[in-house]
């Protein structure tokens, strides 16, 4: 049997990670239908996701260095921020548009920081993917109305911090960093990072703290992992055209499991971004 390529084993690990991902909104909804409070799953999500991770962390006996709070700091505190704020002001799906509007800026920054080029094909996929997400985004109810400065420039910033994220994972890995270093370690430093930004009042309730420690395996440290894993064998514009199957699987997940419409834009965004993630997988 032939030796799996490392390319083949980046994508399916950017896959992985990106269906992982599109679980988060259909596991809110189903914990608030129950209870739970939006708050205190954000809270217990990122709190939950940094005990793991310095769990971890202690049983592989590897610990923060000033590389993972640069990460912490600079890519998953601001980008769970920014893109949380944007949320509140101008509703996910609008917020998700402007978080995917990351290969683009990872294109350029990778072009500044990491020296890569993502030609012509490189450029092709991040605009097929980037007008899947828009449609797939855009195409529920509500459209594209309503935009306040504000959430529109909070939206913007989030995927310029997952860019960020990425960019910064591979540039350090490229200098010797570990999957440890710069996946666990800024997790488990994000936590108290954000900590002093969300302080919700009442103790979390048992669905409140199922659906956290979801979360925190699930959303947080698997996929982070995988992330990382997969920008050691493909390039980061790659990684990030890949990762844009997440809003068409959870609109799919969204129609299966809440019983939400998929309405014909969100359709031909999902054939566009199916299109973006194959012509990203293959050189």
């Amino acid at each position: 049997m032939d030796k799996v390529s490392p390319g083949f084993l980046g994508v399916a690990a950017a896959l992985a990670a990106a269906l992982s991902w599109s679980t988060i909104g259909v596991v809110q909804r189903l914990a608030e239908s129950m209870g739970a409070d939006t708050d205190m799953l954000i809270v217990g999500r990122t709190l939950g996701g940094s005990l793991l991770a310095g769990l971890l962390l202690m049983l592989y006996r590897a610990r923060p260095t000033r590389r993972s709070l640069v990460v912490a700091m600079l890519g998953l505190a601001p980008l769970y921020y920014t893109y949380m704020k944007s949320v509140s002001i101008v509703g996910a799906a609008v917020a998700s548009l402007l978080l995917y509007t990351a290969p683009a800026w990872v294109a350029l920054l990778g072009m500044l920081l990491l020296g890569e080029r993502p030609g012509s094909k490189g450029v092709g996929a991040i605009a097929l993917g980037l007008a899947g997400a828009a449609l797939v985004s855009l195409g529920g109810e509500g459209g594209i109305g309503g935009l306040r400065i504000p959430g529109l420039l909070l939206g913007v910033a989030s995927g310029f911090f997952y860019a960020l994220y990425i960019v910064m994972a591979r540039l350090f890995q490229s200098r010797g960093a570990g999957v440890m270093e710069v996946s666990l370690a800024p997790i488990a430093l994000t936590g108290p990072l954000l900590g002093i930004t969300i302080r919700p009042s009442l103790p979390p309730n048992a669905v409140e703290v199922t659906a956290s420690l979801y979360f925190a395996v699930f959303t947080m440290v698997a996929p982070y992992m995988l992330n990382v894993y997969a920008l050691r064998r493909i390039e980061a514009h790659r990684v990030s055209v890949v990762s844009l199957v997440e809003p068409l699987s959870a609109v799919v997940l969204a129609t299966i499991v809440l019983g939400e419409d998929l309405t014909l834009l969100q359709a031909l965004g999902g054939a566009l971004i199916i299109a973006a993630a194959l012509a990203a997988s293959f050189k």
